[in-house]
């Protein structure tokens, strides 16, 4: 699969499968960027042209002026989706990536035919359901700090380490790893590093989402303007966003399709690929998506 480059506001890294059937857009989480669709984009274009988007300030588009906030990355996705096909498309998105999709389902509705949201951010409901193990990801948030935090845990940590952890809080414990994945995140964490933007990107971003989580009152405001079928999969060994978070969200819109995943992590379409789509390809089947 090649890599493209188009102009959406600022240069825009992003991978195409021109498979026959409907067009999915699969949108990645904070930290992450397209490799995080790598094991499953094969598959899935067997029946879909799939297209896989860098976030602004993630993997290779660099903001080039242009904020890296959740907000801003939804009418990026929209303005990425109009550009390329005249179909109404569905958005695949994990953690920040599912936020950053609702909030463009919401602004523009036409745009989007339906919402499949993996692990999607979601607020907190209880302290004790927080994982020891994603408190890093709160380092950015830090008042004058987290800018600092961050440059300090990549000084620290190799680009090897890096990923290790990484893999390690999104994978459910003991998850087999493919190691020709871990070799790409690796060569990805090393470009990263060479990018002097990378870590503000991911910084602000990071404050972004807590904006909009911060009230659950808000967000419930958000899953309510959210008209499109949706399918809400979430694992129940997350220790990203605890798996409470998601049977609230599914509470809030028990019109949703709803599938809690056992021993299952944060990021199930590397996890288990051929499980993962075809929970996807029947869920877009049974609602004629495809």
């Amino acid at each position: 699969m090649k890599s493209h480059f188009i102009d959406v506001g600022g240069p825009i890294h992003f991978q195409e499968l021109e498979g026959d059937g409907s067009p999915l857009v699969l949108v990645h989480g904070i930290g992450a960027s397209y490799l995080t669709w790598q094991p499953v984009v094969d598959l899935l274009a067997e029946n879909h042209r799939v297209l896989v988007p860098d976030l602004i300030g993630f993997g290779f588009s660099p903001p080039h002026g242009r904020k890296t906030s959740v907000q801003r990355n939804a009418e990026f996705l929209i303005e990425f989706s109009e550009t390329m096909t005249d179909e109404p498309v569905t958005f695949v998105g994990n953690s920040m990536g599912g936020l950053v999709s609702m909030l463009a389902a919401v602004k523009r509705p036409e745009v989007v035919t339906s919402l499949i949201l993996v692990n999607p951010a979601l607020p907190v409901v209880s302290l004790r359901s927080i994982s020891r193990d994603s408190q890093r990801l709160v380092l950015p948030l830090l008042p004058g700090l987290g800018n600092t935090a961050a440059r300090y845990y990549y000084h620290e940590r190799s680009p090897e380490d890096e990923v290790d952890d990484t893999l390690e809080l999104v994978l459910s414990r003991g998850a087999p790893v493919d190691p020709l994945y871990r070799a790409a995140a690796i060569e990805m964490a090393r470009a990263r590093r060479e990018m002097e933007w990378s870590i503000d990107a991911f910084t602000d971003a990071a404050r972004s989402i807590a904006l909009e989580l911060r009230s659950r009152r808000k967000f419930s405001r958000l899953l309510h303007q959210v008209s499109q079928p949706t399918l809400l999969i979430h694992g129940t060994e997350d220790r990203v966003v605890p798996a409470d978070s998601a049977r609230w969200a599914a509470h809030q819109r028990p019109d949703w399709d709803f599938e809690m995943i056992e021993n299952m992590g944060h990021t199930p379409q590397i996890e288990d690929p051929k499980f993962f789509v075809a929970l996807v390809e029947d869920w877009l089947a049974a609602n004629n998506l495809t």
